[in-house]
């Protein structure tokens, strides 16, 4: 029994250094919070009401019906779920669920979180970074990686900080280099009684 103990106090001790090391790579390109830029443009009063209208709605309609929204937990590109410093293992999608289930037990706190922590929150800060950088269409997006991290806040408001890196190799050898990387970020606070807040960052390095 004593040895059996022993066991699972080691497997618990291995996956909380996994869980580590799998932060670390996700975060390591990033830690440097100065790198990172307010996009003025996608930050417009128009531009923020139209975002959250958007989801809004869809996060209304989800309320009416027992699903999860369908992008959720699905990027195409490498990504990680952080809940209250809690990492979802990757893992089936399945398995991923239960583990944000059990994580989240509200199932309205659920349905919104699945609403904005997917690739289609990020969809308009992206195209927007890439009208206003064309030149990045010049590089090959290398080493991409998605993270969704969600907290609650002490007042009780959660926020949820959606993040998209890559690092940028060049596509014609004589095309001159003049990035490695770029990352964008859209943060958002939902709060009890008012309208979430909302703000676009990114980084071109």
């Amino acid at each position: 029994m004593e040895g059996r103990k022993q066991i699972l106090n080691m497997d618990k001790n291995f996956k909380r250094r996994m869980d580590s090391n799998i932060e670390k790579s996700y975060y390591k390109d990033f830690i440097s919070e100065n790198e990172w830029q307010v996009s003025s443009q996608l930050n417009s009063l128009n531009n923020i009401n139209f975002t959250i209208k958007k989801f809004q709605e869809k996060y209304e309609y989800l309320k009416l019906s027992d699903k999860l929204e369908e992008s959720f937990m699905v990027d195409s590109d490498p990504f990680l779920f952080i809940i209250n410093d809690h990492i979802i293992p990757i893992d089936t999608h399945k398995k991923m669920i239960e583990s944000f289930e059990k994580i989240i037990p509200n199932v309205e706190v659920r349905r919104l979180i699945s609403t904005y922590a997917n690739k289609k929150f990020l969809r308009q800060s992206y195209l927007q970074f890439f009208s206003e950088h064309p030149e990045i269409s010049e590089y090959q997006l290398k080493n991409i990686k998605s993270t969704y991290k969600i907290n609650y806040l002490n007042d009780g408001s959660i926020k949820l900080v959606a993040t998209h890196i890559s690092d940028l190799d060049i596509k014609n050898s004589n095309t001159i280099k003049q990035y490695k990387s770029y990352g964008i970020r859209a943060t958002i606070i939902f709060t009890a009684n008012n309208l979430p807040i909302m703000k676009y960052s990114y980084f071109l390095k």
